[in-house]
């Protein structure tokens, strides 16, 4: 194998995260940070707002869908464990993560399966991913990714 063709697989190695197994490429810090900030700002006092809960703003069925995610000696059947687990914002990066991994796709068909991606499996959800960004969340979104990509 050549140096690029090297060079290249390491590169594609370097740009995945492994969670649980999985490799996520482009799930990472910057990624899960620009979600946050265009849900809500990433603000640490975001609590429950008309079942959406968390600086995610997690829905108890994106919860459900993705195991039941709960803080460290916590039990899925504990009433208030789902709240606790999305308002964490550590507990709540794995309710995501494990999300990612059950729909990982590529919602936009641009042949990548990217943090915007992700975005769109948040937001619309996984069997309906394929619904564009938009609005004033797309607009904080793409913001979050600029400033982050030049920073």
């Amino acid at each position: 194998m050549g140096y690029f063709s090297t060079y290249g697989l390491w590169m594609i190695l370097l740009s995945c995260a492994m969670v649980n197994g999985i490799f996520l490429s482009n799930l990472n810090a910057t990624c899960f940070r620009c979600i946050c900030e265009a849900s809500t700002g990433c603000s640490s006092s975001t609590t429950c707002r008309q079942s959406y809960c968390g600086p995610f703003t997690i829905s108890r069925a994106y919860w459900m869908d993705a195991g039941r995610m709960v803080l460290n000696a916590d039990e899925p059947t504990r009433w208030g464990a789902f709240e606790d687990c999305a308002n964490d914002y550590d507990c709540a990066t794995g309710i995501v993560t494990q999300y990612m991994e059950k729909y990982g796709t590529d919602c936009n068909g641009d042949g990548l399966v990217d943090c915007v991606d992700y975005t769109m499996l948040h937001v619309n959800g996984g069997p309906r991913c394929q619904g564009a960004l938009s609005g004033t969340f797309a607009s904080r979104f793409f913001q979050c990714l600029r400033q982050r990509k030049h920073a």
